[in-house]
């Protein structure tokens, strides 16, 4: 579907390719710099915590791999706990929601930078090495994985399918689920939301009570990560105790290849075996991982709090 309104500086689909190559091509050799600026007008700060943990994390995915698996025609980019919307610098991360004719994609776009960057500079240096400037930006620190950015969704005939990317390659597989699973209740609210008139729905989604602010004036029943079936786009949706919100900054009419890792050695997976997985190694990464250090104490478990509770 095409998008008729658009706003925020809609970017060309070569103009976008070209900016992102060009891109990856200059930090590759030198310092580090934005694929985007996004020239930011929504509205103002959010108060999303960081509950995950700290798992240290270094590996790539080579995009050289990579193939087509449809066309985008329009993406969509959602800001992932930003303290200040305005200010990039604040996101946990930049997520993209690409959609496309037959299905669409949902992925980080600081982790996706990441491997292409890393890719093009190991194609020149084959010591196995690389500078942790190429790591994935973002407030949580270079270097440090989380499912909420490692993994990859695609949305096709009415199943979401999560591809894991986890730090026990034990754990990588892929798992299906309804798409879209969530029963909504429509509210009388409205708001102005990234200049969008949006409408205000609830609903009970994994073990959380969400909120979501959608509008009509983009009339694709889509949204951020597993939401979706609302009347119109997600702009904004958060759980009610503010510890995890995706808000739209961008949208963008475009025509690129939508692009996939080939996950050749993905298998079916157990979805309760992963999430037990992912709130263990968040926790206490050390022990759960089997990581020893050679000098001090052991690291104390931390605090974690998943965005699905079941």
């Amino acid at each position: 579907m095409k998008i008729k309104r658009l706003k925020l500086n809609a970017l060309s689909a070569e103009g976008l390719r070209q900016k992102e190559m060009n891109a990856i091509n200059v930090r590759s050799v030198k310092t580090p710099i934005s694929i985007l600026l996004l020239p930011l007008v929504c509205s103002a700060n959010t108060f999303s915590q960081n509950k995950q943990g700290k798992v240290p994390y270094m590996t790539k995915s080579n995009i050289d791999k990579y193939i087509t698996v449809d066309t985008a025609t329009a993406c969509v980019w959602y800001a992932f706990n930003a303290i200040d919307i305005q200010d990039e610098e604040s996101y946990l991360d930049l997520q993209r929601l690409e959609i496309g004719k037959t299905r669409n994609k949902y992925y980080s776009h600081y982790v996706w930078e990441s491997d292409s960057l890393l890719t093009v500079y190991q194609r020149h240096n084959h010591s196995g090495n690389y500078p942790s400037r190429l790591l994935p930006r973002g407030r949580g620190g270079k270097g440090r994985w989380s499912e909420m950015q490692y993994h990859t969704w695609f949305i096709q005939d009415g199943k979401v399918r999560t591809y894991t990317r986890e730090p026990d390659s034990a754990y990588n597989g892929y798992y299906d689920e309804p798409y879209p699973s969530q029963q909504w209740s429509l509210t009388q609210d409205t708001a102005t939301i990234c200049s969008y008139h949006c409408q205000k729905a609830t609903c009970h989604y994994h073990g959380r009570d969400f909120e979501a602010w959608f509008t009509t004036e983009i009339p694709m029943r889509f949204g951020p990560w597993k939401f979706g079936g609302l009347p119109g786009l997600i702009v904004k949706v958060y759980d009610t105790d503010r510890l995890y919100t995706f808000e739209c900054v961008r949208v963008n009419n475009m025509r690129i290849p939508m692009l996939s890792n080939p996950y050749k050695q993905h298998r079916p997976i157990n979805r309760a075996k992963v999430l037990k997985f992912e709130r263990r190694v968040n926790e206490d990464y050390h022990r759960t991982l089997g990581w020893v250090r050679m000098e001090g104490p052991q690291p104390r478990p931390v605090h974690y709090e998943p965005l699905e509770l079941e």
